[in-house]
């Protein structure tokens, strides 16, 4: 049968992580408040109880929700004059997966609302019931949860799945839940860390269905 393959969709099958970048920084500076590139890339995917502690450090005070809604704000303001993009090869890709009968899930941050508008901006064909969200379990990445669920939605043991992620956060997630991790850099190359976190690091989308297609 294959090994089950579980997409990370922000970074991985839309262009949207260098959006949410900009918007988390432009959001905290409407919220009188200065983030930094490196500290906008750290919350890609990160769950949002860890977030919420990281803004009250880092600010000394519980903003997190004020800037986060004014993030969304900003994104959905953009998204009136521009279309989320799917990254190069996914319309492909998932196409192909079609074809081949090779069984695969979307495991995300996002919440299935966002999902829905994204990929239909983007024009990427994918079923919502294929979807599996960080908000319909209690801890988000880089806890194991949301893979462990992902496994029990697929009905596939941990040796048998294969997470594609782009953001360290994403690789410890599914590392931590006995996942064959797949780390496709974005907007960052992978640490000496991270690295130790992945079983394998490829360039481009069109790797991804060989992995579905090893023992």
């Amino acid at each position: 049968m294959g090994r089950t393959l579980f997409f990370d969709l922000d970074g991985v099958l839309l262009d949207t992580e260098p959006l949410y970048r900009r918007f988390w920084m432009e959001a905290a500076v409407k919220c009188g408040c200065e983030m930094l590139e490196e500290e906008a890339l750290a919350l890609r995917s990160l769950d949002a109880s860890l977030s919420r502690a990281w803004f009250a450090k880092r600010y000394g005070a519980d903003i997190y929700d004020t800037v986060r809604e004014t993030r969304k704000q900003l994104m959905e303001a953009y998204r009136a004059e521009h279309k989320i993009q799917a990254k190069a090869g996914a319309a492909e890709l998932l196409r192909e997966m079609a074809e081949k009968n090779i069984r695969y899930f979307i495991v995300t941050a996002s919440p299935l609302s966002r999902v829905e508008r994204y990929k239909k901006d983007a024009g990427l064909k994918i079923d919502p019931a294929l979807v599996i969200s960080t908000k319909s379990i209690s801890r988000g990445k880089p806890y194991p949860d949301v893979y462990l669920e992902a496994q029990r939605i697929a009905h596939c043991a941990p040796n048998e799945a294969v997470a594609i992620e782009d953001s360290p956060n994403g690789i410890r997630s599914a590392r931590a839940a006995g996942c064959y991790t797949v780390m496709i850099p974005d907007l960052t190359q992978p640490t000496e860390e991270d690295l130790h976190c992945c079983d394998k690091v490829i360039k481009h989308l069109s790797e991804a269905i060989a992995l579905a297609e090893q023992p």
